[in-house]
């Protein structure tokens, strides 16, 4: 355990608690015993967010915001001036800063009352059991361009006894896809086919935007992306578009985690649900094209 980690700690005051969430309870069940018992479930479980960037920052305010008070964060990246036009705890202050370290402090100032611990290193081979050790749900928002450590993150994610499911929740364009992982879905090396240590190589590069990119509209065109993505290696992010999968990803999981009546079941690798908002389309898929 690295000792000089953040480990947030706060103070619970059930009155201030109770209060604070109240807003949900109307949502969550017919009699107060039913709506507590499903929020005491949000506030007692252990989410693990991997990438605390444009969404997985703003998923960490919501959910503490929400009542979850047990988090842990990390991301090994520093804020830098083009994150301001989408990331949590971007600004001119924390440029520079750990992504991680900047959203738990920011986080934890909120309420005071919940506990988060910060890996700034992030997820590595090295890490990735630790950081799983204790939680019930992971959030994979690494960055594109992960292969070895979100395998490692995925290999202690399965070994895990505790652990729930996994979401993956990336932008794409003006949509976001929801990717599930379970036990019993096809694991991250089978959708990704390739091996921890390739190169990014153009072919590698395609079959990441494959996967994680399953489909999406003609415009810009395939020379605009093979420009950013393979050449630039920078997966280009709409600004408006993270709050919308930071929404979708904390609703889904809230319904999951409390056990909401009436939720349609997602699809588990290698399918998604996908909401686009260029086409107003939502729609889900059992299976993508490329495993057909």
């Amino acid at each position: 355990m690295n000792g000089d980690r953040q480990r947030l700690r706060g103070h619970y005051d059930e009155d201030f608690y109770w209060e604070r969430v109240d807003r949900n309870l109307g949502w969550l069940g017919d009699t107060t015993e039913e709506q507590r018992e499903r929020q005491a479930r949000l506030r007692d479980a252990v989410i693990g967010i991997v990438g605390t960037g444009g969404i997985g920052g703003a998923a960490a305010a919501r959910l503490v915001r929400m009542g979850a008070l047990n988090l842990k964060l990390a991301d090994p990246d520093h804020f830098d001036l083009t994150n301001v036009q989408r990331q949590y705890g971007a600004g001119r202050d924390t440029i520079g800063r750990n992504k991680a370290e900047v959203v738990a402090e920011q986080v934890f100032a909120l309420t005071g009352d919940a506990n988060i611990d910060v890996f700034p290193e992030g997820i590595t081979p090295d890490t990735a059991e630790e950081f799983m050790d204790g939680c019930d749900y992971v959030m994979d928002q690494m960055e594109f361009y992960q292969i070895s450590n979100r395998y490692a993150l995925h290999r202690a994610f399965r070994a895990s006894d505790r652990y729930r499911f996994m979401f993956k929740i990336p932008t794409v364009a003006h949509s976001t896809v929801v990717f599930t992982y379970t036990k019993d879905s096809m694991p991250i090396e089978e959708v990704y086919d390739l091996p921890e240590d390739a190169e990014f190589t153009p072919d590698v590069i395609h079959r990441l935007m494959e996967r994680i990119m399953p489909e999406h509209q003609d415009f810009p065109s395939p020379g605009t992306l093979d420009e950013w993505f393979v050449e630039k290696q920078t997966m280009p992010i709409f600004g408006a578009c993270p709050p919308l999968a930071e929404g979708i990803l904390v609703e889904r999981l809230a319904q999951e985690i409390m056990d909401l009546p009436g939720r349609t079941p997602l699809p588990v690798q290698p399918g998604y649900a996908l909401f686009d908002t260029l086409t107003w389309e939502a729609k889900t898929v059992e299976k993508a094209w490329w495993a057909k």
